[in-house]
């Protein structure tokens, strides 16, 4: 899925200003794709313990392949979750730059 374009005045609703939302996506866009990298280092710890041994070659790089065309872009995900109000901005202090903290 790619990248829709946004209308800005919906953007500034959702921060104190369009700059901000920006910083919030894209903070909310590396984690997410720091959390699939990770995944994908364990699938690959257990690949190499030989627990996959039952599939053939072939298989295990077809299922891969579908795997990864699944995947959505970080950023759309990013995106998707501040309009769904999943993300919220939070600030240490005055000085501090926002950061973007997941609900519990």
């Amino acid at each position: 899925m790619a990248i829709k374009t946004l209308d800005l005045s919906q953007l500034e609703s959702l921060a104190s200003s369009i700059y901000e939302a920006c910083l919030i996506i894209a903070k909310r866009a590396r984690t997410i794709n720091g959390d699939r990298i990770a995944k994908r280092k364990e699938k690959e710890i257990i690949e190499e313990t030989g627990y996959d041994q039952d599939m053939d070659v072939f298989d295990r790089e077809f299922f891969e392949g579908i795997e990864y065309e699944k995947e959505i872009n970080p950023t759309v995900v990013a995106q998707d979750e501040l309009f769904e109000k999943k993300v919220k901005s939070k600030y240490e202090s005055q000085t501090a730059t926002s950061e973007d903290t997941m609900p519990s």
